[in-house]
């Protein structure tokens, strides 16, 4: 029997009420013994770091840094170098599809975006759309500490970033419950579907939306990507049921997840409109600028995409969109029924302004800009990724 069997409707709702033990234990820890004013100290600190502050943490969070300085054992070495390498080639296609696939399909679950709208509240008193656009920069910045060579291995700067983020995520869940949170509605704030969503997105939706551009990688090394992602998410502290043996299984449990979670919610739309401002002011790009919605629209769907307040192509966008891409576009609705040339020549166009623009985002926040690698800026910037 296959994992993909024991992913039926009433296994996965009984998950929404299963949190991350460990790292749950830890900040209750901290809460009980140092109070309040030292989780959010710990948080704030976590936040406004981009490398993990490791000295700077109480003894109550070691054991969960203890008991995960490295992959778990079922991950294999040569997976992770063949998953390395994937983003090598590919790394900056994947951060645009984690802009414009991943992060939308995660608006659409109506069940987890309260946490998503609510955690950017908790980090600034900006009301603006503004903090929601930092946590999309931090998400890809998780994503390129991870998938750097070198990163995953025994407490690499990959590993640290997982353990941070399995941190924060803990201090959300002690924060949100403590103000209220409607647990018998929406289950506990990152539980365990929402995260194996999150897991599923990071991979196999990055593979999918590759193959919508007319990129084919061979089956074995989209299994070394997953299985890759499988160990990080053990990692995150997901639970083994929920960790996929191979890509079609993650397909399948990232579509029954939306079966049952995909739905319009005002917080959906909120995070899809600053996904969009994102583009617009954050990239700065003009030709990038116009293109967001149909660019979503495309890789998630029209009935999701409505779902994120993303109406139907058409008028100034549909018109503008072709001469703002110039070559690689032409008029027509659809954004496959635009394009002269291949579609992974316009995924390589877009993906080359997205990481030109994604260099040195962060601001006074953090004291640091986004961090690349010099050999991938150099690779993708060239047009090879």
């Amino acid at each position: 029997m296959s994992k993909a069997d024991t992913w039926a409707d009433a296994a996965l709702e009984q998950f929404r009420y299963v949190a991350d033990p460990l790292a749950d234990e830890a900040m209750a820890r901290v809460l009980e013994r140092k109070g309040k004013e030292e989780a959010y100290r710990i948080f704030d600190l976590l936040i406004r770091n981009i490398g993990m502050p490791t000295a700077q943490l109480p003894a109550e969070v070691q054991p969960l840094l203890e008991a995960t300085p490295a992959l778990p054992p079922f991950t294999s070495a040569g997976a992770v170098a063949d998953a390395h390498r994937f983003f090598l080639d590919h790394g900056a296609k994947c951060l645009f599809l984690l802009y414009y696939k991943s992060l939308p399909l995660l608006y659409c679950m109506h069940k987890g975006t309260p946490v998503l709208a609510r955690t950017s509240r908790l980090t600034n008193q900006d009301q603006s759309l503004r903090i929601f656009a930092r946590r999309i920069a931090e998400t890809g910045q998780f994503l390129i500490d991870v998938m750097t060579p070198g990163e995953l291995s025994l407490r690499g700067r990959g590993i640290q970033s997982i353990q941070k983020v399995r941190l924060i995520h803990a201090a959300i869940r002690q924060f949100l419950l403590a103000e209220g949170w409607d647990e018998q509605r929406l289950g506990l704030p990152i539980n365990q579907e929402d995260m194996a969503m999150t897991l599923m997105t990071f991979s196999v939706a990055v593979l999918d939306g590759l193959e919508q551009f007319g990129i084919h990688e061979p089956q074995p090394l989209q299994e070394a990507y997953l299985q890759t992602w499988k160990g990080i998410g053990y990692n995150l502290g997901v639970a083994e049921a929920l960790l996929p043996d191979n890509v079609a299984e993650g397909r399948f449990l990232m579509n029954k997840i939306l079966e049952r979670q995909a739905a319009p919610s005002e917080e959906g739309r909120l995070l899809t409109r600053a996904l969009v401002e994102f583009a617009q002011d954050v990239l700065r790009n003009e030709k990038l600028a116009l293109a967001p919605e149909t660019i979503i629209r495309y890789l998630v769907g029209r009935e999701r995409a409505a779902m994120l307040g993303i109406e139907p192509g058409g008028g100034c966008l549909t018109a503008i969109l072709p001469h703002a891409i110039q070559a690689l576009f032409r008029l027509g609705e659809r954004l496959e029924d635009k394009v002269d040339g291949p579609l992974d020549e316009v995924l390589a166009f877009l993906s080359r302004q997205t990481v030109k623009s994604m260099v040195g985002y962060f601001d006074t926040y953090k004291g640091r800009n986004f961090q690349i690698p010099q050999a991938m800026q150099e690779g993708w910037l060239r047009g090879e990724g």
